[in-house]
């Protein structure tokens, strides 16, 4: 789906938007590392237009299915979040607005819905997703000669060790009474 940038600063008050959308194609192809499946995306909000900009305002839920991060086995997520992103035409504008705001830049008067609802998508899928049962047992994968370890493991080891150097010195706080 596509808006045009010229049609929707056409309109004076904002309007509503309520929209079912199967994109589970085009997000495996565009994302097939992250993606395995995708039911299909309800996108609601409202698009309002200030100034020379189109501020699109919305919420986005779906189900999704990616791979675990340590086994590649399938784990289903129910995604339910808000976005709010403004779109210019003219690239002078983009400073004129607060740094944390989310201002993207239209080309051709195009702006592609499924685009900005695909990278949103993408965007809310944690760094770290594990099926229940990797959370349920916290067992890392291993094999012949190799263990995953977690950084907390790591860091256990690191306090674990002494410096020789410094071992001696270890010692003397041990004997001291006043400590």
């Amino acid at each position: 789906m596509e808006w045009y940038f010229t049609e929707l600063r056409k309109h004076k008050e904002p309007f509503q938007f309520d929209e079912t959308m199967d994109l589970e194609q085009s997000l495996v192809e565009r994302f097939p590392d992250v993606v395995i499946k995708c039911s299909p995306i309800n996108f609601k909000g409202t698009v309002t237009i200030e100034r020379d900009s189109v501020i699109i305002d919305a919420e986005i839920s779906c189900d999704l299915t990616v791979p675990s991060s340590r086994s590649l086995k399938p784990v289903r997520m129910n995604l339910d979040f808000f976005i709010s992103e403004i779109y210019v035409d003219n690239p002078s504008i983009i400073d004129s607005f607060a740094k944390e705001e989310v201002v993207m830049l239209v080309e051709d008067d195009v702006i592609s819905v499924d685009k900005l609802i695909e990278d949103n998508i993408v965007l809310q899928v944690p760094m770290q997703v594990l099926t229940p049962e990797e959370e349920k047992e916290g067992v890392m994968p291993s094999g012949a000669e190799w263990q995953v370890i977690s950084e907390m493991d790591v860091e256990s080891e690191h306090e674990k060790q002494v410096d020789p150097r410094l071992a001696k010195l270890k010692g003397l706080l041990k004997d001291n009474p006043e400590s």
